[in-house]
This record gives C-alpha cells, structure tokens and sequence, in this order.
C-alpha cells in the first residue's frame, strides 16, 4: 500500500481542484429553456378565464414563448419550459449506446384571449420524454 503526502499550499490546491471537479460533474449536461414560473402550479393558478387580462398574464408569467392569431380575432399566447438531464450511463464507453442520452421533463402553458384581451381559455400540460440511445 501507499500513501500519499501532501503540504501547505500542495494539500490546498489539492482540496480546491476537488471540490471545483465535483461541482463541474454535477453541472455537467443539465439545461433549461423556456419560462419556469410556467412551472409552477400556484402561479398558473392565479390565470383565470372570464377574469384576467393580458396585462396581469404579462406581469405574472412574462412574454409568451410564442403569440398566433385566429381568424376569429382570439390571440393565443403559448409558454414553454424545459430541463433536460444527461443521463449519468451517458459518460460511460459503450454503456452510453444503450442507456445513455438524455430526459427531458418540462411544461406548457396555452393561454386564449378574446378580443377585448380578456383570457378565454386557460390550459396547461406536462412534458416528458428522452432520446439519444439505441434502447430510446
């Protein structure tokens, strides 16, 4: 067996590199896009159709991810949030082609205003999938 020695500064540039990887493993392959207040179930809540107005959706969740227009002069305002994780098996040789890639988990929000800006319909969902192996 072996042992290992470290001193002063050597033993402190050891312990700092450490902790600097761990937290660089942990942050490896993580994303987010979108609105994540959308994310929230108590904040979608607040949205109620017949009642709120475009400006109080705009102050409470933000711009829309994307606005359309229907030809019966409603504005539909769409949210998106995503997170996506690779997946640990995805950093292994050759375990990556079959358990690797990545999840994606997330949430929509689809708003529909009539044409005095008043919310019509309000509709929420659940995103969930995942892909990048040959078992996907």
């Amino acid at each position: 067996m072996f042992k290992i020695n470290f001193k002063g500064e050597e033993a402190m540039r050891v312990i700092v590199s450490g902790i600097c990887l761990s937290l660089a493993l942990l942050f490896i392959g993580c994303a987010t896009a979108g609105n994540k207040q959308i994310a929230e179930t108590g904040t979608v809540a607040k949205i109620e159709a017949g009642k709120s107005t475009k400006a109080e959706v705009k102050a409470l969740v933000g711009e829309p991810t994307k606005v359309t227009f229907r030809d019966d002069n409603t504005e539909v305002w769409q949210y998106v949030y995503k997170r996506s994780q690779m997946r640990a098996a995805s950093f292994v040789p050759v375990v990556k082609w079959f358990a690797g890639g990545v999840d994606v988990t997330g949430n929509n929000l689809t708003i529909v205003f009539n044409r005095d800006g008043i919310v019509q319909k309000v509709g929420s969902g659940i995103i969930s999938g995942g892909g990048g192996s040959l078992t996907d």
